[in-house]
């Protein structure tokens, strides 16, 4: 029998002896425990998480520590005639109790909320409770930073917890002993969605007086589902108590605009899947011809249809409006995106979302946000009196296409130093065909003759063996032209050969070594 086997054979044996516990006790006693505060069961074995607290620390956390401060409780609770008090109730309610109680009952509650936060299988943060952090702390890091930070600070005793706010937000905070943030005592509390245990008992046999090495291997095993499911029962719960009418959330509800990792996600939504990406294209123009109807013009031999000469709060764009951007636009798409899951979380309806999605599920995706869209198009799109995500999405679209114009000029300033003043011509526009089709930016002159370009940024490249990688150019896919142009101020130009230009799977432009013309 092989390693991995007997292992598999331990930690099964382990949770046999955990059932064989609770089994061998006599129907009556199992009845009057039932009529107490209950014992949570372990939900794997001593060993399965060993990669951040071994075998032997777990056993007697589990059986010696936490069982103890059920049975204290129970004791506790008899002796004042209040066999079957819920838990959580007596956490909320703990000014009522002696110091006694609280202590265990924090003890009791604390730990049974401690087991289920940990995962034997590594986990990504995901979900809403990922898009909640982003959302308050700007990055993943930086939540991991203060959360460790906040958790060497306590000295002595205690817990370190992120917790949702009666306000719905989040917050890092650190309790003493065994006290809870949902207890009553607690000032300026919360409802506890993550918990790390600080007390010496939980990580002494492992890491001796090296708290830091603990706290930071905490990251390794935390149960992110679980947390999701904490988080998800409060929003329901909030929300039961009175729904806000949609009609009121999309005029009053801040529009947020999206963090740097959301709006990558749909850069590689919208690289990777054509189908969905078409999808949601085809139905926002079909939507725009009859909201901007009055701004709308058919295509002509050079231009494509679209809002022309639109005005907003006073100010005429002339010509082609930035705003038919929004049809193709992944930074707009996901803030449409969250500002809709906002009135799906007040509905208590599932929000959408495209983490781990397959290629057709991320279709159905793309699809239940179309008719979320188009069912509150009037509300979302209205220029004449606007909602904040309006608002949002029209400034945000021209501070992406300000900064593509400067773009594509500082490149053509760059390409004329190697090509010569007058050899390179910006023919692409906003709404030309020449562009849109051809994706056409620029023609540049050569020896050779006219060379056809089209020009993106980037924030940086990797170079592996003979391929050189692009990194954050926006949106990819393949276009006909005969270069590849590539611009950021730090780098200045790349510029490529394009004939045998890759996507690879993360939606990211691939080039041989030897087709770099220029860097």
């Amino acid at each position: 029998m092989g390693t991995k086997n007997i292992v598999e054979q331990i930690q099964k044996l382990e949770n046999q002896i955990i059932t064989e516990q609770i089994s061998k006790k006599v129907p009556a006693q199992i009845i009057k425990e039932m009529k107490k505060i209950g014992i949570e069961r372990l939900p794997y074995s001593y060993s399965a998480v060993e990669r951040f607290i071994d075998k032997e620390t777990m056993n007697v956390h589990y059986n010696k520590h936490y069982k103890g401060y059920v049975e204290k409780l129970n004791k506790a609770i008899e002796n004042r005639g209040g066999k079957d008090k819920d838990l959580e109730d007596i956490i909320k309610t703990i000014s009522q109790y002696n110091r006694g109680v609280k202590d265990n009952a924090g003890g009791a509650f604390n730990h049974a909320l401690f087991w289920k936060m940990l995962s034997p299988k590594r986990q990504r943060c995901n979900g809403e409770v990922y898009d909640k952090i982003i959302k308050e702390f700007k990055t993943f890091n930086n939540f991991k930073n203060q959360f460790e930070s906040v958790a060497k600070k306590r000295f002595g005793s205690g817990w370190v917890w992120l917790v949702l706010t009666k306000n719905n937000t989040l917050k890092i905070m650190s309790t003493p002993n065994q006290d809870n943030p949902l207890m009553n005592t607690i000032k300026g509390g919360g409802f506890p969605l993550l918990g790390l245990d600080l007390w010496e008992h939980s990580y002494y046999l492992k890491y001796r007086n090296k708290r830091d090495d603990y706290i930071k291997n905490f990251w390794s095993v935390v149960n992110w589902n679980f947390v999701n499911k904490l988080y998800n029962s409060q929003n329901k719960k909030s929300l039961s108590e009175g729904r806000v009418p949609t009609k009121e959330l999309l005029i009053e509800s801040e529009s947020q605009r999206c963090s740097g990792p959301q709006v990558r996600e749909i850069i590689q939504l919208f690289s990777t899947n054509r189908k969905a990406k078409n999808y949601y294209k085809v139905s926002i123009n079909n939507m725009f011809e009859k909201i901007f109807k009055k701004y709308w013009r058919e295509a002509t031999e050079t231009d494509l249809s679209g809002a022309y000469d639109f005005v907003y709060q006073g100010k005429k764009e002339h010509g082609r409006s930035v705003i038919n951007y929004v049809n193709t636009n992944a930074t707009i798409f996901c803030l449409i995106k969250n500002d809709i899951n906002q009135v799906l979380r007040a509905q208590g309806i599932r929000p959408i979302s495209f983490y781990k999605k397959n290629s057709e599920q991320q279709v159905q995706e793309t699809k239940r946000l179309v008719s979320y869209i188009s069912r509150w198009s009037n509300r979302i799109f209205d220029y004449e009196k606007p909602s904040k995500t309006f608002d949002n999405l029209y400034n945000v679209i021209k501070i992406i296409h300000d900064r593509g114009q400067k773009t594509e000029k500082k490149s053509v300033k760059q390409l004329e130093d190697t090509f010569g003043d007058g050899n390179v011509l910006k023919v692409g526009d906003l709404g030309k065909k020449i562009d849109a089709f051809g994706g056409v930016d620029v023609q540049i002159t050569t020896p050779e003759g006219i060379k056809t370009a089209q020009v993106k940024p980037f924030s940086s490249y990797k170079i592996e063996g003979d391929k050189i990688t692009m990194i954050n150019t926006g949106v990819t896919k393949h276009y006909n032209t005969d270069l590849m142009v590539f611009y950021n101020d730090k780098e200045g130009v790349f510029y490529f050969d394009n004939s045998n230009t890759e996507i690879n799977e993360k939606g990211q432009y691939v080039f041989d070594v030897k087709d770099l013309r220029k860097s």
